[in-house]
């Protein structure tokens, strides 16, 4: 009986603690994103919170080179790592593992250096009230 309990009161409380929303000021950004002094055509922007700001990851698209975010769904005040990334197609196929035979996926490779990405060094303080962050990559044709 005691067992049981304790672990419905576990249960209760873990619960609780999971599905809380994080309370945090958030403001608008927007900007441009261009490689060598050209917009990006598509892309995702993310803004990862570095330490003592408050704030969730959020994520934009990037389409001609431009990305938003408005008030309400923006990233948190602060100081934030920024990554772009930037996917295409190759034109291969591959098959799914564990799949049933023929089950196939395009493959598809990052365009950009991890230095815009999984090794970002990009950051942008972002202020109460509108903000503007332009990016311009520099990559070797």
């Amino acid at each position: 009986m005691n067992a049981r309990f304790l672990i419905l009161s576990f249960l209760i409380l873990a619960s609780g603690c999971s599905g809380s929303d994080l309370s945090y000021d958030k403001a608008a950004v927007h900007g441009t994103v261009t490689v060598n002094g050209e917009p990006l055509s598509s892309g995702k922007i993310r803004f990862i919170p570095l330490v003592d700001t408050v704030s969730k990851l959020t994520v934009a698209d990037i389409v001609d080179g431009n990305y938003e975010f408005d008030a309400e769904n923006g990233p948190g005040v602060g100081e934030h790592r920024v990554e772009i990334i930037s996917i295409r197609k190759t034109g291969e196929k591959v098959q799914i593992p564990d799949e049933p035979e023929g089950t196939m996926r395009e493959v598809t490779e990052q365009i950009l250096p991890a230095i815009y990405n999984t090794s970002s060094r990009l950051t942008l303080e972002v202020k109460e009230g509108e903000n503007e962050g332009n990016f311009d990559l520099k990559m070797k044709e």
